[in-house]
């Protein structure tokens, strides 16, 4: 693990200069989103799964290692809030929705937004997050959590 954090640093560093180096009509503001979600991610990587202290009554007895605002787009933009917990991903808006991780088959991204590939369910669970930090960061934990 620590030699992935190694060359990923290296990769964002030579990221981040080339992108300063360019002088196009390139959104900046987007790349600078862009890095400092990669900064996040990295500095994720090799630690422990964070802990975020919630006294939401979705999470029950599960330990919750991630949570931010989130729409799903299926139900016609339902604003709401993301858990990822140890047990399942938590969708909490007009109703409560909730995956266990043995039925994640996969966690995808697209700019800012995320998809959970659920067994036994024909469409993708499609979220839109605020930021590519907060977009970012579910896929990587998702994945961590995956794992376990």
């Amino acid at each position: 693990m620590r030699i992935y954090c190694i060359v990923a640093a290296a990769a964002l560093v030579a990221s981040a200069t080339s992108l300063a180096a360019q002088n196009s009509s390139v959104d900046h503001e987007a790349q600078d989103e862009m890095l400092e979600a990669m900064e996040a991610v990295l500095a994720a990587a090799p630690a422990p799964l964070p802990t975020v202290t919630t006294q939401h009554r979705v999470i029950g007895a599960d330990a919750c290692h991630f949570t931010a605002p989130v729409t799903l787009v299926a139900d016609v933009g339902v604003p709401g809030r993301l858990f990822l917990t140890s047990a399942r991903c938590i969708f909490a808006g007009g109703k409560v929705q909730a995956w266990p991780w043995h039925r994640i088959r996969q966690v995808m991204r697209a700019g800012r937004d995320v998809a959970l590939v659920v067994a036994g369910q024909d469409a993708h669970v499609h979220l839109q997050t605020n930021s590519y930090t907060d977009a970012l960061l579910i896929v990587h934990l998702s994945e961590r959590l995956r794992g376990r």
